[in-house]
């Protein structure tokens, strides 16, 4: 499918008037929104620490920071995308030609950050950060109008490949290469490398084992449970990885990217890049509850709490205390299973609601939500 998303990140690029670090992960669609809604005269790729991309043409990286040089001083918008491939060599010059012109600097790493805004940093005091992250699932369902696909949608990269959830599924086995290349690329960015225990990491969180403890004791690393803690706040950095807290003192850890999360469930699962096997089902539902469960905390202005020990899908936490409780499925949910979700839900929260992606649930407990409401939530929400 080949489709542009609008989102709400557009207006903040619209209206840049100073030095600008855009950053995050890989693939989550920066550049994109840069083109599309950034006036610029020059826009430089850097290739690699001695080459660039301008106007179609391989130029030496002197070069190219001179057009950049000039633009910046007669006023205008240049622009410096992969910026962290940048050598910190060319860091000081940059610094003499602030405040001129606006410069945008475009950064596929979370590591760029902490170098740029470091206290030793010649360029500290001249950018100001605005990270990228996953489309927001309210801008995606807004426009989308399906709650399912848009889940998915919320990581652009996956958009011009599938035009349904089924697609994905019936075409796992393609991804598996995919999706390993885009986390290597991402290490790759941060300086790092995706070794086999970041990678068997992944794949655990994938197939589900959210917790540290439970991880340590399957891959057993040196240095045990701490190492995988450590590892797992890395990649939590680096945009790979989303901490969810819970009710417990334990935190919750799950493959940020909803298609990046399926791909590695299917692999570690089935290892389908080994086999030709096909696979029947993907953990859908989980990735559907966190996408609504965000969406839901911003609309009630609290934050996104899972409760795995009291089996909640979704809970939303205000001044520390739980004003709301969801449960969400992706079909029916039976009138049984309302009534045993109110006294289970309502030990926790002030109030219950239950979301079905099918049809609106019955009016059992404070809120029942289907697909037309989440689609109005999210236009609300959006605002597009």
């Amino acid at each position: 499918m080949r489709l542009y998303l609008m989102r709400q990140e557009e207006e903040r690029i619209r209206k840049i008037q100073n030095w600008t670090l855009i950053y995050g992960r890989r693939k989550t669609g920066k550049t994109t929104l840069v083109k599309n809604n950034l006036k610029y005269e020059t826009y430089v790729f850097v290739t690699d620490v001695n080459s660039a991309i301008e106007d179609d043409k391989i130029v030496k990286i002197d070069e190219a920071l001179n057009d950049v040089k000039s633009t910046l001083r007669k006023g205008g918008i240049a622009v410096i995308d992969e910026f962290q491939r940048l050598s910190e060599v060319y860091w000081s010059l940059i610094s003499t030609w602030a405040p001129s012109g606006i410069l945008v600097a475009i950064g596929s790493s979370y590591g760029i950050v902490n170098r740029v805004f470091d206290k030793n940093s010649p360029l500290l005091g001249f950018f100001t950060p605005l990270e990228i992250g996953l489309i927001r699932y309210e801008d995606v369902l807004s426009q989308l109008e399906d709650p399912l696909l848009s889940v998915l949608f919320r990581d652009p990269w996956i958009i011009p490949f599938i035009n349904s959830y089924e697609e994905l599924v019936e075409r796992i086995k393609e991804f598996v290469l995919i999706g390993k290349g885009l986390i290597g690329e991402v290490f790759k960015e941060e300086d790092k490398q995706l070794t086999d225990l970041y990678y068997k990491i992944l794949l655990l969180l994938g197939e589900g084992r959210w917790r540290s403890s439970e991880i340590a004791g399957i891959i057993q690393p040196k240095g045990g449970e701490p190492t995988i803690t450590s590892m797992l706040n890395k990649m939590a950095k680096m945009g790979l990885v989303k901490k969810i807290p819970t009710l417990g003192r334990e935190n919750y850890y799950k493959v940020e990217s909803p298609p990046l999360s399926l791909i590695l469930y299917a692999e570690s699962k089935y290892m389908i890049s080994e086999r030709d096997v096909k696979v029947p089902e993907l953990p859908i539902g989980k990735e559907v509850q966190f996408s609504v469960g965000e969406m839901l905390a911003k609309y009630f202005g609290g934050e996104l709490y899972y409760s795995p020990r009291e089996d909640i899908d979704v809970i939303i936490v205000k001044g520390k205390k739980p004003i709301w409780a969801f449960e969400v499925k992706l079909g029916e949910i039976t009138r049984a299973e309302m009534i045993e979700g109110v006294k289970r839900m309502s030990k926790i929260a002030e109030k219950v609601g239950f979301v079905s992606l099918r049809e609106k649930p019955e009016e059992i407990g404070d809120l029942s939500l289907g697909p037309k409401e989440l689609i109005k939530i999210a236009k609300e929400l959006s605002k597009i």
